[in-house]
């Protein structure tokens, strides 16, 4: 201590300033405590009334954005595979119309042949009375034009 009172002495520093500094320290303490602390908390309570949840919104919000993607990904995705669908069974549609419309070609072609077969069979056996009767129709026009008949 004496070494202290020495410093003291020499940097001319008196009991007084001594006292004077515990009493700037007792006081520093004293505000700390009572005024200071609570100011800190004050504002810690306003950053978390203000800046946390801004803070937080925007997460929510960053989140939000992000399911709306994966949201709008999956919608495309979806409708993606369901117009495959639609176009697969479309063509599946068209495949069954066609082989339906070639079978009905082919069997009214097959009837149409049918057909064209029974004219010309038809045309041969009218073909074929018509010249039996214009021999006898002329054989009888000559028997009668010359008034006797005709071998």
């Amino acid at each position: 201590m004496e070494l202290v009172s020495k410093i003291f002495e020499t940097l001319e520093i008196s009991q007084l300033a001594l006292v004077q500094l515990g009493i700037v320290i007792v006081l520093a303490f004293l505000l700390s405590a009572i005024l200071i602390r609570p100011l800190l908390r004050m504002f810690e309570e306003r950053d978390n009334l203000t800046v946390k949840p801004l803070e937080e919104s925007r997460l929510m919000i960053a989140e939000t954005q992000e399911k709306s993607r994966r949201y709008d990904e999956e919608l495309n995705k979806s409708y993606m595979e369901a117009l495959a669908r639609k176009r697969a069974s479309m063509e599946e549609v068209s495949r069954s119309e066609k082989k339906r419309i070639e079978a009905a070609a082919a069997e009214s072609g097959k009837k149409l042949d049918d057909i064209k077969n029974g004219i010309l069979a038809e045309k041969k056996a009218v073909s074929a009375s018509l010249r039996a009767e214009v021999d006898q129709l002329s054989r009888q026009i000559a028997e009668k034009v010359l008034g006797r008949q005709v071998a």
